[in-house]
């Protein structure tokens, strides 16, 4: 087991990214390592003989990554009012706040919840509060300060995959470097998981009660991509939709997404297209790359190997084959 907790270095331009590693079979160690990581009163950790408990964090106090599976069951109350904290159920049974977890979709703690985790696999993203409330402020035209998202919210569709397409990019870097980094590209990196989470769960400043279309020309383009994800679209029609030019629009997305605009909404549409083939209700490839905007289906093909491993009609395949 190695134990590190995150800190800001001495050094004001550096912060420090750790990695936390607990792996055992006792259910009291497991309980210990979770009273270290989390917020949560009331904790119950329990199993059988086949007890095991794995969990993974990786981060700073910014923006943190966790990944835990266990065969027991673990019970509590997570306490969420300190940090942005978004789960997705990889397998297994889980029970937020009354409501039972989709596989593989990101529900947000609300405040402090009853939670209970059965024989599960399970990821978690914590994001600084106040980087989240900064985000949510420029994007929707408001004051900073604290936010509602709407309850129990799942997000689906193209939102649900720019959700994924965050996700990826930012574990991309806080998995592989470890260690002092720089401070700047650590903010970086939260205001852009702040983003995605704005983008998947509709939010609004408390006592407003009510969602509103973003202000900003980013939040505007990306709304615009999102709504028109299955027609054939320009980056001249985003930047007109944006109010903005297209050298300025894709000077913004390489500052917000890393990636041009048609670069973020290209990836958008290869993860819903893989969200559509992985449902194994597809009726072939083809009509999942019309229902996402995609046209060529031979570079949908390669671009797909590229990003994924394998060919859309492998994805196909294998997942009518799990559902048969």
């Amino acid at each position: 087991m190695n134990e590190h907790t995150p800190n800001a270095d001495s050094n004001a331009d550096t912060i420090v990214r750790s990695r936390l590693v607990t792996r055992t079979r006792e259910a009291a160690v497991a309980r210990h390592a979770l009273l270290r990581t989390s917020h949560v009163r009331g904790l119950d950790v329990t199993g059988s003989a086949d007890f095991s408990f794995e969990e993974t964090l990786t981060g700073t106090p910014l923006l943190a990554l966790e990944s835990t599976s266990s065969t027991g069951t673990i019970r509590g109350e997570v306490d969420a009012s300190s940090a942005v904290i978004i789960v997705w159920l990889k397998a297994g049974h889980a029970v937020v706040g009354g409501q039972q977890l989709p596989i593989g979709r990101p529900v947000l703690y609300a405040g402090q919840q009853q939670v209970q985790w059965d024989r599960f696999q399970k990821d978690v993203m914590r994001i600084d509060q106040a980087i989240v409330e900064a985000v949510a402020a420029e994007r929707g035209g408001w004051e900073p300060g604290p936010l509602e998202f709407k309850p129990n919210h799942v997000p689906e569709g193209a939102p649900l995959a720019a959700w994924w397409l965050m996700v990826r990019t930012i574990a991309s870097e806080i998995l592989t470097i470890t260690g002092e980094v720089s401070l700047d590209r650590e903010r970086e990196l939260a205001a852009m998981a702040a983003e995605g989470l704005l983008t998947a769960i509709p939010h609004w400043p408390v006592g407003r009660r009510s969602e509103q279309p973003p202000e900003s020309n980013v939040g505007k383009a990306e709304a615009f991509m999102l709504d028109h994800i299955a027609t054939p679209i320009t980056v001249g029609d985003i930047a007109n939709a944006a109010g903005m030019s297209v050298r300025g629009l894709q000077s913004a997305f390489q500052r917000v997404h890393q990636t041009s605009p048609l670069g973020y909404l290209r990836a958008v549409r290869l993860l819903m297209a893989r969200q559509q083939l992985e449902s194994g209700h597809a009726a072939s490839v083809t009509a999942v790359a019309h229902a996402v905007g995609i046209v060529h289906l031979g570079r949908f093909s390669a671009a797909y190997r590229e990003a994924f491993g394998e060919l859309p009609g492998e994805t196909l395949r294998a997942a009518k084959d799990t559902n048969s």
